[in-house]
């Protein structure tokens, strides 16, 4: 059965040679959530482990809708000390267009992730440990259910420009 979480990100974006980029934290490691009464999770260093070889196949949707047109796929995810990481190349179109300027302008900033469970722990405090999972897809979504861990980190017009502020200030954030 298909899972999804929502998660609030600090969002880089950039468009070097046509080829718009967006970059993130997908899944917050280490942050519990109550997703509901009976259930709050965190998930787990190298759960998504198997997920960055095959980075390609990670479809980005909009909302989670399956149905509709993907806005792009994954061209790397790779796990760090805050979570999985992913950059997605959003495909131009007028959709994606207004998608990616809500992005740039903020109203658009938090992943959501579908994901399959495929190997849990429950600790003596009731919390379950994703330890192992399958990505199916990542979405841009309105509200996150892990808020601001999983955050969008930064816009970028060009990657030889970065947005050094975003930066700074996504680091002084972190460092709180």
């Amino acid at each position: 059965m298909l899972e999804t979480r929502n998660y609030e990100l600090d969002l880089e974006v950039r468009d070097v040679a046509n080829e718009r980029v967006i970059c993130g934290i997908c899944v917050p490691y280490g942050v519990e959530q109550r997703i509901h009464a009976g259930l709050t999770e965190v998930f787990i260093p190298g759960a998504f482990n198997a997920v960055t070889r095959a980075a390609h196949r990670v479809k980005l949707l909009l909302g989670h809708d399956a149905k509709a047109l993907p806005l792009g796929r994954a061209q790397l995810l790779r796990e760090d000390a805050n979570g999985l990481y992913g950059e997605f190349r959003i495909s131009k179109g007028s959709r994606n267009d207004d998608v990616l300027e809500l992005v740039v302008d903020g109203a658009l900033n938090q992943l959501s992730v579908g994901f399959m469970p495929l190997k849990d722990r429950r600790r003596p405090d009731g919390v379950v440990e994703r330890v192992k999972a399958h990505l199916a897809e990542v979405s841009l979504v309105t509200f996150g259910a892990y808020g601001e861990a999983a955050a969008l980190t930064a816009v970028r017009d060009e990657i030889e420009n970065p947005n050094l502020e975003a930066a700074k200030a996504l680091i002084a954030k972190l460092a709180k």
